[in-house]
């Protein structure tokens, strides 16, 4: 699971997305939410300390079952479901916090061009927004 995922759980079609950098950066994507075409921009990173999606969900891992079945959910298990749905619950919050701050084409570019000088995939992220213009 990741930021897409959480996007999409919200609510979003995702229509394009790429992430700039290695173990940290920056990401976009163009979703389609609420009827319009719109950028959600966030960070990323390689640790829970820098990583907001890591932060909120590191230890939960991927929508595993409750305790007793943590790496063999059981679909009859109703502290299965509960904690399914507990973190589906929890990924739309984390993904409409994004959507909530979602941007136009101009906010975008603006937001990627802001380091031009000095950040090497700058022009990179420039590109990719004008190649998926909304």
């Amino acid at each position: 699971m990741g930021y897409t995922e959480a996007l999409i759980a919200a609510g979003a079609e995702v229509l394009a997305e790429k992430y700039f950098g290695s173990y940290q950066g920056d990401w976009f994507a163009l979703v389609n939410y609420n009827g319009s075409r719109q950028w959600v921009h966030g960070s990323y990173g390689s640790c829970s300390g820098c990583d907001a999606f890591c932060a909120e969900f590191d230890f939960d891992g991927d929508d595993n079952g409750c305790d007793e079945h943590r790496y063999e959910k059981q679909d009859t298990c109703m502290d299965c479901k509960a904690r399914t749905e507990d973190y589906q619950r929890r990924l739309a919050n984390f993904g409409k916090s994004y959507l909530d701050n979602a941007l136009n084409q101009a906010e975008a570019e603006k937001i990627a061009a802001e380091h031009l000088e000095w950040d090497s995939e700058a022009q990179e992220m420039v590109d990719f927004l004008k190649a998926h213009a909304i």
